[in-house]
C-alpha cells in the first residue's frame, strides 16, 4: 500500500518504510489518506516520532532525523484512541 506511493524515495533499511523529505511524505499522508499529525515526541534529542491519523481510522508512524529525512516505521487501519484517564482523579 503504502510503498507503492513513494517509489521516488530513498530506498529504506530493512526495519524501516520509505524514507525521504518530511514535506513530501506528508503531503502524500494529507492528500492520498487525508492523515493529519496528532501526536509527536522526541527521540533521544536526536530524532521527532510523529503519528499521523485520518478520520477513517488509517494511521501512519513516521521518524525524522535531524537532517530532515523521514521514514515511514509502520501503518496501518483502525486506528483507536482509548479515554484519557489521569491517575488520581478519577477520570
Amino acid at each position: 500500500m503504502i510503498g507503492t506511493l513513494f517509489t521516488g524515495l530513498a530506498a529504506p533499511s530493512q526495519a524501516q518504510g520509505p524514507c525521504g523529505p518530511h514535506g513530501e511524505i506528508v503531503k502524500v499522508l494529507n492528500g492520498k489518506y487525508k492523515e493529519n499529525r496528532r501526536a509527536l515526541g522526541l527521540i533521544n534529542d536526536k530524532a521527532v516520532m510523529e503519528v499521523y491519523i485520518s478520520a477513517k481510522g488509517t494511521w501512519t508512524l513516521l521518524v525524522t532525523d535531524q537532517a530532515g529525512i523521514t521514514c515511514i516505521l509502520a501503518a496501518g487501519e483502525a486506528w483507536d484512541e482509548a479515554p484519557l484517564f489521569v491517575e488520581g482523579t478519577g477520570i
